[in-house]
């Protein structure tokens, strides 16, 4: 069963440091525009997983597409051999994170890649 959780840019960053792999969908509601990133953790590397219509079915209300990690994995995987990803750095993902703390209309979730 895929774990899933809803957390605040706080919990994010209080999780970051101790977590080897993980995926967090995150969207925003700004005022010109809506802020809508995959955010993939493996180990020490952070990626931007370019991937719209992976974002649209892990951001829905209802109970998400995927039902395990493997599933969720191989997803994440086809973005990667298809070159649909950038490198972030830890600065990067922790500014921005600390930006969104500022705001209220900040979705987040996380995917427990953990074995």
């Amino acid at each position: 069963m895929l774990h899933r959780e809803i957390l605040s840019p706080e919990e994010v960053l209080e999780k970051m440091p101790g977590l080897s792999e993980g995926l967090f969908a995150i969207r925003c509601g700004l005022t010109k525009k809506t802020y809508q990133i995959i955010l993939y953790k493996y180990q020490e590397d952070y990626f931007l997983v370019e991937n719209p219509t992976l974002i649209s079915v892990l951001l829905e209300k209802k109970q998400s597409f995927f039902g395990t990690p493997e599933q969720l994995l191989n997803e994440i995987e086809i973005s990667f051999e298809e070159n649909h990803y950038q490198p972030a750095s830890k600065e990067w993902v922790n500014l921005d994170l600390n930006t969104l703390k500022l705001l209220n209309n900040v979705e987040i979730k996380f995917f427990d890649l953990e074995e």
